[in-house]
């Protein structure tokens, strides 16, 4: 490797790749935002989608400050919240107690509180939306109930990128998924590139959570919010951790910072009855996903490596 890549993380790479030899004339007004999820498993009774909005000035600083906390507290991998939290035994985090626990999560909040310009997530309590999105409605815009939390995501986050007047495309960075989920996130990014044209395909790729810190943070915000959201709407207690991680990103820029969205039944059954009422609207989508299909299934992937 020459002297020249190596000043570059895995995330500037990335970035480079997509926008060559300019990436450095528009890292002032560049954004990456690293995308997780958390309760995607069958049996867990919310789906969450967590976004976090980095500059690209600061992602060279915040893999930094990443690679300094991963010495301090001695962790080999990634900083996995739900393992840590609960010092699974099969984990590097087993014989951790709790004061490491809770000195670790204070100071991965306050990197991703120095590096970040905003955060969001949403959630799709499941049990509600099977009950109100007839099958035709959740064929043609995806099966997956995390695929729903990040549809409305990707709305919230157009809405702030033209509100904010950004000059360049989000890139998007996802965890890495294979099979359906993966096929819907692309789905979707299709979709969303033909409503905004030019602004999201190409401009996404799916990384494995171990190399990239801004991954390990996302982690941390969609698993925060799982509990709070598990706790709303299934009266289970939060974990002590998760707690305090989403009390303080709640309360972070005088509660401007965190943008945390979900739809009670009564919202959810008009929010899809209001769709369903625009048959031309309806039509639309279902051609759309007609194609979409057809091409997907001919082997013409979305995705970046």
């Amino acid at each position: 490797m020459c002297v020249e890549s190596q000043r570059y993380s895995l995330t500037e790479h990335f970035l480079l790749s997509a926008y060559g030899s300019k990436w450095k004339e528009v890292t002032l007004v560049m954004f990456t935002v690293f995308v997780d999820d958390s309760g995607t498993a069958p049996d867990q009774p919310v789906a969450i989608a967590g976004a976090l909005i980095v500059p690209a000035i600061q992602i060279h600083d915040l893999e930094n400050d990443w690679g300094s906390f991963k010495t301090k507290f001695a962790f080999a991998k990634h900083f996995h919240s739900s393992e840590c939290a609960a010092k699974n035994p099969k984990s590097e985090f087993a014989n951790w107690d709790d004061a490491k626990v809770e000195k670790a999560f204070e100071r991965a909040r306050q990197i991703i509180k120095k590096r970040s310009s905003r955060a969001f997530a949403f959630a799709v309590h499941k049990e509600d939306f099977d009950t109100e999105a007839p099958a035709e409605y959740r064929k043609i815009g995806g099966e997956n109930h995390y695929t729903w939390a990040l549809r409305t995501l990707l709305n919230v986050l157009a809405q702030w990128h033209k509100e904010k007047r950004i000059g360049s495309p989000f890139e998007f960075v996802f965890d890495w998924t294979e099979g359906v989920v993966k096929e819907e996130i692309e789905m979707l990014m299709a979709q969303f590139e033909s409503i905004f044209p030019g602004m999201f395909e190409g401009h996404y790729s799916f990384r494995y959570k171990t190399d990239v810190p801004g991954l390990q943070c996302a982690d941390i915000l969609a698993w925060s919010y799982y509990g709070a959201a598990r706790r709303v709407f299934r009266k289970v207690p939060m974990n002590a951790f998760a707690q305090a991680s989403f009390i303080d990103f709640s309360a972070h820029q005088e509660r401007q910072w965190l943008n945390a969205l979900a739809f009670e039944r009564n919202n959810l059954r008009d929010a899809i009855a209001r769709d369903m009422a625009d048959p031309e609207t309806m039509k639309a989508r279902r051609e759309w996903f007609e194609e979409w299909k057809a091409n997907d299934l001919k082997g013409q992937s979305r995705s970046g490596a």
